[in-house]
């Protein structure tokens, strides 16, 4: 019940705040830099700019495809659960390169702020948009999702969209609480995450966690709890974690066949061997024990 998370929550160090801005730093390092950003745009992204896990419509998809199809089903949730209007303002929380809202734009005519920690990636954002002809329609705020956001955006937007950027949240029912905040009344907040499995031990889990600067990872039941603490209304949670294992399988795959592509753009053979063994343990461990979960859910701030 609600008591014992709560109970899970205070042993493994959850809502802790004493390294907000320690965890903003590393993700701008883990992220940001010109070789980390070509060494993710390859593997995770298939060279676009969707640099997130990917759901198989066919099985003859790539990582490129899989990444864009879960940007078209977490936008096809968003207009589900409430009808998206033209010019609806949107925050898109952890925006990285803006692949989702590119996507977004181009479908829904949205007006989108990119929240971002990285700066490089921010400036990749606004050159593609321009390319695309929606520069109008994009602004790009630098900040660290760990130390709040900014207090004259109460009420303000429709939409929260968030695509596996929660994870690197140091205290993560105080950002839904963010996001309550600066969602306006019938607002809706679509994220996606991923995830230790319900009731896997974080210890399996522990090498992910100190490769993807991710304090502790959250748990579907976790974040259905949170939410609710957060006073947003859950709609829905849409389980995707039958696609982790291949693509973990695939990522590993991308990388052995760029790897002297990818050192030619300054990754270190040390850099690219240790994620081969990440990814090479990350297929053996969730075919093993379905350790990890990835999945999308809705929500409605009702107030």
């Amino acid at each position: 019940g609600a008591s014992e998370v709560v109970a899970d929550h205070r042993r493994r160090g959850f809502g802790t705040t004493s390294t907000d801005s320690d965890v903003g730093t590393m993700v701008v390092e883990q992220y940001d830099s010109e070789q980390t950003r070509k060494f993710y745009q390859t593997v995770m992204g298939g060279g676009g700019n969707d640099i997130h896990f990917g759901v198989f419509k066919s099985a003859d998809e790539g990582v490129r495809e899989a990444a864009a199809n879960t940007t078209e089903l977490m936008l096809d949730l968003m207009h589900w659960i409430k009808p998206v209007a033209p010019d609806a303002e949107v925050l898109d929380l952890g925006s990285g390169h803006g692949g989702a809202t590119h996507t977004m734009v181009q479908r829904f005519g949205t007006q989108n702020l990119c929240f971002n920690i990285g700066s490089e990636q921010n400036d990749m954002n606004l050159e593609t948009c321009a390319t695309l002809g929606i520069g109008n329609k994009v602004s790009c705020h630098r900040g660290d999702f760990n130390l709040g956001l900014p207090e004259e955006w109460s009420q303000r937007f429709d939409y929260v969209y968030s695509c596996e950027v929660f994870c690197h949240a140091a205290d993560k029912p105080a950002l839904l609480a963010e996001v309550r905040r600066v969602l306006k009344p019938g607002g809706v907040l679509v994220f996606s995450d991923i995830m230790g499995a319900d009731g896997v031990a974080e210890e399996i889990l522990r090498p992910f966690t100190d490769r993807n600067t991710t304090t502790v990872m959250g748990r579907p039941n976790e974040y259905r709890y949170q939410i609710k603490e957060a006073a947003l209304r859950e709609v829905c949670y849409v389980d995707m974690s039958q696609n982790l294992e291949e693509f973990f399988g695939l990522m590993l795959k991308q990388v052995e066949e760029n790897y002297d592509a990818l050192l030619n753009e300054g990754l270190t053979d040390d850099y690219l061997l240790n994620w081969i063994n990440s990814l090479s343990d990350r297929v053996k461990v969730q075919a093993e024990h379905g350790a990890f979960a990835w999945g999308v859910f809705g929500a409605v701030n009702d107030a």
